[in-house]
């Protein structure tokens, strides 16, 4: 019999998910949502605990979010099919981190706060100065 580990700490669990969805989403709830493999939009609104076989398979004991569409979300995610929690008050669920294609939060960062309710927001980007491969004024002539 295996004995999987779980993991309820961020910082611990951080190591073991991609990127920033361990300090965001194990630290407060939001909304956020993971695209899975079959094309589906499983919305979530905190990941709770990360559990780790000895072979290496995660999964993710998640709160489900609301079903549907996202308010404000771009126009090429909403033919997405949105799941959520199938009835109101099922909202706990266990998802398999191997059926995950991408991670993505609903909420826009401008609005975002830090736990303290610190009066600057969490900036995600990173400003970079990249040089301009071609000269705008070229780029956007026609061909003759």
């Amino acid at each position: 019999m295996s004995s999987w580990t779980r993991i309820t700490d961020a910082d611990a669990a951080a190591p073991l998910l991609p990127a920033w969805f361990a300090a965001r989403m194990m630290a407060a709830r939001g909304s956020y949502g993971f695209l899975l493999v079959t094309g589906d939009v499983l919305r979530v609104s905190r990941v709770t605990a990360v559990h780790v076989s000895p072979g290496g398979s995660i999964l993710l004991d998640v709160l489900l979010d609301f079903a549907g569409v996202p308010g404000g979300v771009d126009l090429a995610w909403q033919p997405k099919h949105f799941l959520g929690a199938p009835v109101p008050g099922a909202t706990i669920a266990t998802l398999n981190l191997a059926q995950v294609v991408l991670a993505i939060e609903f909420t826009a960062a401008e609005i975002a706060e830090t736990a303290k309710g610190a009066e600057k927001p969490i900036g995600d980007a990173i400003a970079l100065d990249l040089p301009v491969a071609v000269a705008p004024a070229i780029a956007n002539e026609r061909a003759v």
